[in-house]
């Protein structure tokens, strides 16, 4: 399994919002701030920088509605993760990074 990539992550992180989230699977819109992430993402790891993590089973980009569908099995990601990842402080999201590294 490839490294995950913090750094696109960590660049990701400030243009999507949580719109919706259910135990397995979550819902991000992103800002158009994000295309250009979503370019590099493309670009370095062609468009599969979630496979990387551990317990994602599927990730889905809607460029129509500018939204990120992620589906994932809470048995081997706790769903609070997905919160601290993308709503908490820097420090937060690095951490639920190293954890889905050691998973």
């Amino acid at each position: 399994m490839p490294a995950i990539d913090t750094n696109l992550i960590m660049d990701l992180r400030p243009h999507v919002r949580i719109v919706g989230h259910s135990d397995g699977k979550i819902k991000l819109r992103y800002r158009m701030g994000a295309i250009g992430v979503l370019k590099k993402i493309e670009k370095s790891t062609g468009g599969r920088l979630l496979d990387a993590i551990e317990g994602v089973e599927k990730a889905s980009v809607n460029p129509l509605m500018f939204t990120l569908t992620i589906r994932y099995d809470p048995k081997v990601i706790q769903p609070s993760w997905w919160e601290e990842l993308i709503q908490d402080s820097d420090e937060a999201a690095r951490q639920v990074l190293d954890r889905l590294r050691a998973a």
